[in-house]
């Protein structure tokens, strides 16, 4: 291990280029972690968070080998930095710091060391220090674990620049006009404004199917422009916080930057010239934004920002208009009643039906439903349409694609097969998943640019296969794909194979999963852009869209696109028409075309009752094992012991972020925390719950936000706090919702009862609400749930009336993907 190069009391040495691993933790003085413990569930303590000892932070950059530690004192005691050890293979130890150093009350140091990295490239950094005055001494563990870099396959390959698919200004001009007939609108406005109203009328079909989707992107995509022209900052003064980071307060904003977040772009010019001095980016946003670019500003004052708006998802999205175009409509995305014969199939792709199977997932065997969805995912049988696989909550819709893919790569071993999703988690999670019965050299996941901020939380196995192995984003080589038989990557991103110009033919099966959550203009990427034959015009490859079309659907921002075809999925699109839909005569589906599983894995069966009533026409059945779904019963804090879901009645207060305009509820989020101490405190029936097995959901940003700040102060950091679309796929033994909503005469989204769906079908054994049932009361879905909670005597903390149901005179509410104004007597 080689010597030290630097010490720095004063200043924190930041390395921006090729950090593999960084672990931030932040400790708590012993007898104040076990005084916050003292908070009983059954009282109304004000939660007394405890302050942080010292922050650590470790990066190490994989290229020069190089260590930086970064240490700062975060209390007002003296701490005495004593020793800094460094562990390797068994029991070898190196001393990268033996002295004594005084760490006064904000007082930060930082080390550099290079490492001569072993084989077993897996290390345990150790600091010794104690807190002047008294008895108290600490120590800080953190584990590295490095990366073995894979051998490069090739060359990078080169980006085509992207076709130019601009809104035109006949567009425009009717949307500056709110839609409405105007006798001064050009000639091209006004045909196309009647185009537009007629396609409305009519709604999505094979006629008007390319150029209704593409007016509807049009309009979002313009939209969409002119609300990031808002945030323009004509005069914008900049304070500086490290070299090239600069700090901007939000006052200096005309309106709330809502739709900015970390990764938007900004361009910054002088006022007096007008030239452009540099690019940034957005690197943080919590009570203000900072800024990192491209090169050092000399002038920090009197600046204009503007906020461009990345267009790179727009641009797909028209890509793969341009080539469905090619393509068979009526037979793709509206097929005919009559399905396909299986012996046009076997034509089709010249390969023999396989019937017998040997199962690399022992449970597939178990259920007849994942049995029959692979055999017909693997034999094509609804091609040239997609296979839908319907998959309720806890069904094992994951387990059934994972088995599929497994079962093609081994049984058609001349095949390739595209897996994709909508969210970079559930891309990781099948990555993982696969990477258990596949060689890592016959799997690759391909990421984004953008997925580099996002690496410290990533599955180290699934970085070592993916064009971030050496801890930085990189372009992939062509073999990458061709040396590879199944690529994962994001439903967008497989745009970027188009540009890289990778063969549009070269896989025969494309998995979409989370389908139902992306609009139907973002799952056509993966299919025109990479299942299409060009030179015959033809779908080459067999789609298998998977989803549950009962949970969260596309997110539509602008209010007149919602009930068009752009706030609806292909998924649930499809299972409207009549070859997707249940059989009048004996209530099935077309095996087919589409598998509704119906076996619950995941939950007891109390916490899918209501979901399962509502959603599901009742079908779905308990089948969990019980040392996974019955362990939580007589908890002594649920108000019914064989009932293990409650709801914690508190009259909480909902303030509003100044940046994002979302809401968060300090009352309840305290009551999170004396649920989360009192869950880790002790036992439930003899089981240690870990800081992994809870899982906090709640719809508002905000809220997330400052829960999982209260938490880090706790020392708990390990617990995961997200939103109900971050959690939808997701599971947890314990999940507790903070409702949010209070002191308000509406419940907002959470009207839309598919959200409510998401959150109770999340926990295995245990979940805990929280919210003022006097506001939620006021929906009618809710209102529902209410009812079944004080039935089975699960209500505790301040009483409320549910005798009478007092809506507003008008309710509106988003069911089952469609907006319903609802009059009530």
């Amino acid at each position: 291990m080689a010597g030290e190069s630097a010490t720095n009391k004063g200043k924190r040495k930041t390395r921006k280029q090729n950090i593999q691993w960084m672990n931030r933790r932040t400790r708590c003085l012993l007898q104040w972690v076990e005084s916050s413990l003292n908070i009983s569930g059954r009282n109304n303590k004000p939660l007394s968070v405890p302050k942080p000892v010292f922050q650590l932070t470790v990066e190490f950059s994989i290229v020069d080998s190089t260590l930086v530690l970064n240490l700062q004192n975060m209390c007002s005691q003296v701490l005495i930095l004593r020793s800094i050890f460094l562990y390797y293979e068994t029991h070898q130890r190196v001393s990268l710091f033996d002295g004594v150093i005084r760490m006064v009350s904000g007082y930060e140091f930082t080390m550099e060391k290079v490492i001569h990295q072993k084989e077993d490239r897996s290390y345990h950094l150790v600091l010794l220090c104690h807190v002047l005055g008294t008895h108290y001494r600490l120590r800080e563990t953190v584990l590295l674990h490095l990366l073995s870099p894979r051998k490069p396959r090739g060359l990078p390959m080169q980006l085509t620049k992207l076709p130019w698919f601009g809104v035109p200004e006949y567009v425009q001009e009717v949307y500056l006009n709110g839609f409405l007939t105007n006798q001064h609108y050009s000639r091209n406005a006004s045909l196309w404004l009647e185009r537009f109203t007629k396609y409305r009328a009519e709604q999505l079909s094979s006629l008007n199917y390319l150029d209704y989707l593409r007016m509807l992107n049009q309009i979002d995509e313009f939209d969409s422009h002119l609300q990031m022209l808002r945030y323009t900052i004509e005069k914008a003064n900049l304070e500086e916080t490290l070299p090239k980071e600069y700090l901007l307060t939000i006052d200096q904003f005309k309106v709330p930057p809502v739709l900015l977040d970390v990764g938007s772009h900004v361009l910054i010019t002088y006022t007096s010239s007008g030239s452009q001095i540099t690019r940034g980016t957005v690197i943080d946003r919590s009570s203000c934004l900072i800024i990192r670019t491209e090169i050092p500003l000399r002038k920090l004052c009197s600046l204009k920002l503007t906020f461009p708006l990345n267009r790179t998802q727009f641009d797909m999205e028209y890509m793969a208009l341009n080539y469905m175009g090619h393509l068979d409509l009526n037979r793709i995305v509206f097929p005919a009643p009559e399905p396909i014969k299986p012996k046009k199939i076997k034509n089709a792709f010249k390969e023999e039906q396989i019937t017998k199977f040997e199962w690399f997932q022992e449970c597939i065997g178990k259920n007849s439903q994942q049995m029959q969805a692979i055999k017909n995912i693997i034999n094509r049988t609804a091609y040239p349409a997609p296979y839908i696989l319907f998959g309720p909550p806890g069904t094992g819709k994951t387990y059934t694609i994972v088995e599929a893919v497994l079962q093609i790569w081994k049984l058609r071993p001349k095949s390739r097969i595209l897996v994709t999703a909508t969210s970079n988690f559930a891309c990781n999670e099948l990555t993982k998943r696969l990477l258990k019965y596949v060689k890592d050299t016959d799997i690759f996941r391909f990421f984004s640019y953008t997925s580099e901020r996002d690496i410290q939380g990533m599955d180290l196995k699934v970085i070592g296969v993916s064009n971030m192995h050496y801890g930085k984003y990189e372009t992939p080589a062509r073999e990458d794909f061709t040396q590879t038989r199944i690529l994962v990557c994001t439903v967008i991103m497989c745009g970027r194979l188009w540009q890289l110009n990778v063969n549009r033919n070269m896989y025969d099966y494309i998995f979409i999963d989370e389908c139902g959550s992306c609009k139907e203009l973002s799952a056509l990427v993966p299919i025109a852009c990479v299942g299409a034959d060009s030179a015959n015009d033809k779908l080459s490859a067999s789609i298998v869209l998977a989803g549950d079309p009962k949970q969260l659907g596309p997110v539509t921002r602008m209010p007149y696109l919602r009930n068009t075809a752009h706030d609806e999925s292909l998924l649930e699109r499809l299972m409207e028409l009549p070859l997707y839909r249940k059989d009048l005569n004996n209530n099935e589906y077309n095996t087919g075309m589409v598998t509704k599983l119906l076996d619950n894995y995941r939950s007891h069966r109390a916490l899918f009752k209501f979901s399962n009533e509502q959603f599901y026409e009742a079908e779905l059945r308990a089948k969990g094992a019980p040392a996974i779904t019955n362990w939580a019963v007589n908890w002594q804090y649920l108000p019914n012991p064989t009932f293990p879901m409650m709801f914690h009645s508190v009259t909480g207060f909902m303030q509003q972020d100044a940046i994002t305009l979302s809401y968060w509820n300090v009352q309840e989020a305290n009551k999170v925390y004396e649920y989360v101490q009192l869950l880790l405190k002790e036992e439930i029936n003899g089981r240690i719950v870990q800081q992994d097995d809870i899982g906090i959901v709640t719809p508002y940003s905000k809220q997330v936000q400052f829960i999982k700040n209260g938490l880090s102060m706790l020392g708990l950091d390990d617990i995961e706090v997200g939103s109900a679309e971050q959690y939808q796929g997701r599971e947890k033994s314990v999940i507790i919702i903070s409702t949010v909503r209070s002191n308000r005469t509406t419940v907002g989204f959470l009207a839309d009862a598919r959200r409510l769906n998401v959150v109770l079908t999340r926990a295995q054994a245990l979940t805990i609400i929280i919210g003022n049932p006097k506001n939620l009361m006021t929906d009618r879905m809710w209102y529902s749930f209410l009812q079944l909670l004080a039935a089975n005597r699960a209500i505790v903390g301040k009483t409320v009336n549910l005798d009478k149901y007092v809506p507003l005179k008008h309710e509106v509410r988003k069911m089952e993907g469609n907006y319903e104004l609802t009059t009530f007597a």
